[in-house]
């Protein structure tokens, strides 16, 4: 099974796993098995769904880093922090920049002793078929880049550290 995705649906946390694609859509989302057999774009914030044979219409807008969906006659939160950032704010240091999966190096936009800001992006990965940018998780100067442009890496691995600016 993929690595799971995690969404906050009203401030309720939902894991949602992808089991199969081909020929319907099969997702686990917190114990539960949906079948989705269709997904058709009506607008640039408008899709139907036929979801275990129920066709659903939902409605979607984004706010900063909030999207506001309406389907069922009812109007739902989401959000969504890819794995890495998760891991970044969970882990145990701010001054080591672990993979939470494995991946490859697409672009280093840092070097050893370059000073950054929070939000700078430091490197971009893709991992499972998405480019992820990495940013700095808080201001410092980069102490070590232990990974170049076109290589793998494992999860877990440490890509970049970092120290307090002097």
């Amino acid at each position: 099974m993929a690595q799971p995705f995690n969404f906050s649906l009203d401030e309720k946390s939902i894991e949602v796993s992808l089991i199969k694609c081909s020929p319907v859509l099969e997702i686990l989302s917190n114990g539960f098995t949906f079948k989705v057999s269709s997904v058709a774009q009506v607008s640039s914030h408008c899709f139907t769904l036929i979801v275990d044979g129920k066709k659903k219409t939902v409605w979607w807008a984004r706010d900063d880093d909030a999207i506001y969906i309406r389907f069922d006659g009812r109007t739902h939160t989401l959000s969504y922090q890819d794995a890495i950032s998760v891991s970044q704010q969970a882990g145990v240091s701010d001054n080591v920049i672990k993979a939470d999966m494995p991946g490859i190096v697409v672009k280093t936009n840092c070097n050893a002793g370059d000073s950054v800001k929070l939000g700078d992006v430091l490197i971009v990965i893709e991992s499972m078929k998405m480019q992820i940018s990495i940013v700095a998780p808080r201001d410092g100067v980069i102490k070590e880049v232990n990974i170049t442009a076109n290589t793998s890496f494992e999860k877990n691995a440490e890509l970049i550290s970092l120290e307090e600016e002097e």
